[in-house]
């Protein structure tokens, strides 16, 4: 391609939206944030950290640890649930690797931030010694970029989940709070998004999962580090027709991308999973959880047949995990595929918390994917679409399920909930989220010191100082 191609042809000029990007971010304080914005950002904070405590004690987590010591050594930023500190690069690869490990994370609009944000913000912010507002201001940076170009690209090949725009928000992150004059944070972006890093969909059965915020997030520390050290970039690669967007999308919509940037907070519609599986799933988790309660251990004997009642959506992303050959359990079993795929799959979700009452990372270990109960369960799971969920997720985001459990003798209970818990519509203590990810890491004492921490980060002078809480103490 020569260097006149790479003109912008007549009737194609375009926002500056990378400049205009950049001058926001090198501009944000923690004291423009409305007070609303920057309470949820420390919520999502919350939430994201304890995803990321729970996802420490996965067998992947250990393959993450060893293997991003390829990035070098140094005590410069915290693994989340470990003692020791390593770059930051490394650190933002293992913690946003964790905190997607069993899909407990969360969304803006229709992008899946937490994961990738969070970790870059906390690694970035440990190296720079920024301050606990700087880290929350630079969270929220995080969510209105991604929010915006995730909107822009909403009508391609890639939702939710999958969206490959982190590469545009995680290296203004990291340029924040190393306090990036705007041309260097425009050519952070340019160093950050000139790979343009798109998802195989093959890869969400396995580990490999992680890397959709993983990889971002390191990468886009090392590019804001490139362009602090002089790296020149382009500075209009997010809007250009031959740029990142056009690159990972085959529709981009210019007028999402600085749509009331600055005034309408994108942070503000957080959504943030109670339970680790894929949102659509979250509703029939919890009325089988709640379900559980009614019927006890010995009751569930009796079960039948399991009636998923849902949009059609929820049996789309369920039903992909059941057409392997062989069965995913079997690739599972041989460690050819992980438990990532099970996240997905709302009738194996329902059929663990029928059992064991609960949700968490221990349901997505093999000692209780293989557990007799749950896979006999498992494959009495039956799917149906209700009109009027399907109605409501496509007119009001309303994530709904009903589970019917068909007994013995012919009886029939039911648990509906029409909204998942943890929408902006229907939240919950993030505290809650927090300690249950830090149950099996951090001690009790230990664990409220740092959510209470976290809950005042605007409070904290050295983000260090609240990594060391989030490291194991010795004893």
């Amino acid at each position: 391609m020569g260097a006149s191609e790479l003109q912008q042809p007549q009737g194609l000029l375009r926002e500056p939206v990378t400049m205009e990007y950049a001058r926001f971010v090198a501009g944000l304080g923690y004291e423009a944030l409305p007070e609303a914005v920057a309470t949820v950002a420390k919520d999502q904070i919350l939430a994201t950290i304890g995803s990321c405590l729970a996802g420490s004690r996965m067998p992947g987590a250990e393959s993450l640890r060893r293997g991003s010591r390829i990035l070098g050594s140094g005590e410069v930023a915290t693994l989340f649930g470990l003692p020791e500190k390593v770059p930051a690069p490394a650190a933002a690869l293992y913690n946003a690797g964790t905190g997607q490990i069993i899909e407990w994370d969360d969304w803006v609009l229709i992008s899946h931030t937490g994961a990738c944000v969070v970790p870059t913000a906390f690694a970035s912010g440990e190296a720079c010694r920024s301050s606990g507002r700087d880290v929350v201001t630079a969270v929220v940076i995080g969510n209105e970029i991604a929010g915006r170009t995730s909107r822009a690209i909403q009508r391609g090949a890639y939702l939710g989940n999958g969206m490959p725009n982190h590469q545009a928000e995680a290296s203004l992150v990291a340029g924040h709070l190393m306090k990036l004059d705007p041309i260097a944070l425009a050519r952070s972006v340019s160093h950050s998004a000139y790979l343009a890093m798109e998802n195989c969909f093959l890869g969400w059965a396995s580990d490999s999962k992680v890397l959709v915020n993983g990889l971002p997030a390191m990468w886009g520390i090392v590019s804001a580090n490139l362009a602090k050290e002089g790296l020149i970039g382009n500075l209009d690669m997010i809007e250009h027709p031959a740029g990142y967007l056009a690159t990972v999308s085959e529709e981009v919509d210019h007028a999402e991308l600085l749509k009331g940037l600055g005034q309408d907070w994108y942070t503000l519609t957080l959504n943030t999973k109670r339970y680790p599986s894929c949102a659509y799933n979250l509703a029939a988790i919890e009325s089988a959880i709640t379900l559980n309660a009614r019927l006890g251990p010995q009751a569930m004997r009796r079960i039948r047949k399991i009636v998923i009642q849902c949009p059609g959506v929820t049996i789309y992303v369920s039903g992909r995990y059941h057409g392997f050959e062989p069965d995913i359990r079997e690739l599972i079993r041989d460690d050819r595929l992980s438990h990532m795929g099970l996240c997905f799959d709302a009738g194996y979700a329902v059929a663990a918390a029928l059992v064991d009452g609960k949700l968490t990372y221990k349901q997505f270990l093999k000692e209780r994917i293989f557990d007799p109960e749950i896979e006999r369960l498992h494959g009495i799971v039956e799917y149906r679409t209700d009109p009027d969920m399907q109605k409501a997720y496509y007119k009001d985001y309303q994530y709904g399920s009903r589970v019917e459990l068909h007994m013995e003798g012919g009886e029939v209970l039911h648990e509906e909930r029409k909204q998942l818990l943890g929408a902006r519509d229907r939240t919950f203590d993030h505290v809650e989220k927090f300690m249950e990810g830090a149950e099996d890491v951090l001690s009790y004492s230990q664990a409220c010191e740092a959510a209470q921490a976290l809950r005042t980060l605007e409070k904290v002078q050295d983000i260090n100082e609240v990594g060391a809480l989030l490291r194991p103490r010795n004893g």
